[in-house]
């Protein structure tokens, strides 16, 4: 059976040969994902890639829209991308190697609900101790967004359901009913 874990070199190879078209970073991405494979300062820990990836396919329902309550099954340039950021380790330390991650996607492609999967991997499965997970934005409102798809996403796993208990006085997750008045 394969690793779930090999969808990032399979990603590499695809965009390396030219069957999935990227940009000039993504393409840079890739070529440094195999010349570090054979840096004795870095290493590919295939564990700990398949640990998120499976957590997003096999923990984290989508809670919203047409996707409600389906499983999180990723795209294989996002398990190229989680694979990458959780599975790239300093060789001495063993410790993570990326500790900022840039994405930039087009608007709808998925990156509140990445993102949202991503603090609640931080917060329930990455065995940090002390770990915290922030929302970050411009404003409340976009920062909320990310906030409530984990909500959702909690809402929508049994095991999250199980694991965190939802809190505050004025929970984010149920905003007020919309009324015709509020179209106004």
């Amino acid at each position: 059976m394969a690793h779930s874990s090999d969808r990032v070199d399979e990603y590499v190879d695809a965009v390396l040969s030219g069957d999935i078209v990227a940009g000039p970073h993504v393409r840079n991405g890739c070529k440094r994902h195999l010349k570090d494979l054979k840096r004795r300062a870095f290493a590919f820990d295939k564990d700990s890639a398949a640990h998120i990836i499976d957590y997003f396919e096999e923990v984290l329902c989508l809670g919203e829209g047409q996707f409600d309550g389906l499983p999180f099954n990723l795209d294989i340039s996002q398990a190229f991308n989680l694979g990458s950021v959780f599975g790239w380790k300093v060789a001495k330390t063993g410790r993570r190697r990326f500790r900022r991650w840039y994405l930039e996607e087009g608007k709808g492609n998925g990156k509140s609900p990445l993102l949202a999967g991503v603090g609640l991997y931080g917060m329930t499965a990455d065995d940090e101790k002390g770990a915290q997970v922030y929302s970050a934005a411009a404003t409340k409102e976009q920062a909320s967004v990310i906030f409530q798809d984990a909500v959702r996403m909690t809402a929508s796993s049994p095991m999250l359901a199980k694991r965190i208990t939802k809190s505050g006085r004025t929970p984010a997750w149920h905003p007020p009913p919309l009324t015709p008045e509020s179209f106004f």
